[in-house]
């Protein structure tokens, strides 16, 4: 048998993988999502490259357990949703006061179209109603017979 001889320094280094350095910022980050939920130690092994035990290992050093701070993701859920129905509560309400006007002003045009009528039938004259009636017939979208008559000609 022929002794095989230990590697030179040049020959560990091509054997040995690079040892990867994980930032602290980026230690930071990955505990925030674990802690947070969004990612379990091999998805952020894969991201960091390095092993799942690793990750594991230093989430330990810094305290972190998986899920325990899920709550705030919650909070900040009912947080967009509140200003959301918020928002479509006021939307709501803007419209239902425009609605209200719209019909406040239609009453009122009914009304002084009533009047006119009144006015014409008590001095037996309906005709002189016959303005305030176009008026409101137009704010309909209604076409009066005077209008139709000018448009035949």
């Amino acid at each position: 048998m022929v002794p095989i001889p230990p590697p030179t320094l040049m020959e560990s280094k091509l054997i040995m993988p690079k040892k990867c350095t994980v930032t602290p910022t980026e230690w930071d980050q990955a505990t925030d999502l674990f802690e947070l939920g969004f990612r379990h130690a091999k998805d952020l092994a894969l991201e960091l490259g390095v092993s799942p035990q690793t990750v594991m290992r230093e989430m330990r050093r810094r305290g972190a357990k998986k899920g325990s701070r899920a709550f705030e993701t919650v909070v900040d859920l009912e947080t967009q949703l509140d200003r959301k129905l918020r928002h479509r509560v006021y939307l709501k309400a803007e419209a239902d006061r425009l609605a209200v006007e719209r019909s406040m002003a239609t009453l009122t045009m009914l009304d002084g179209m009533m009047a006119a009528l009144l006015e014409g039938d008590r001095q037996g004259d309906l005709t002189l109603a016959g303005d305030v009636i176009e008026i409101t017939g137009s704010a309909f979208g209604l076409v009066s017979s005077s209008s139709r008559r000018r448009e035949r000609s």
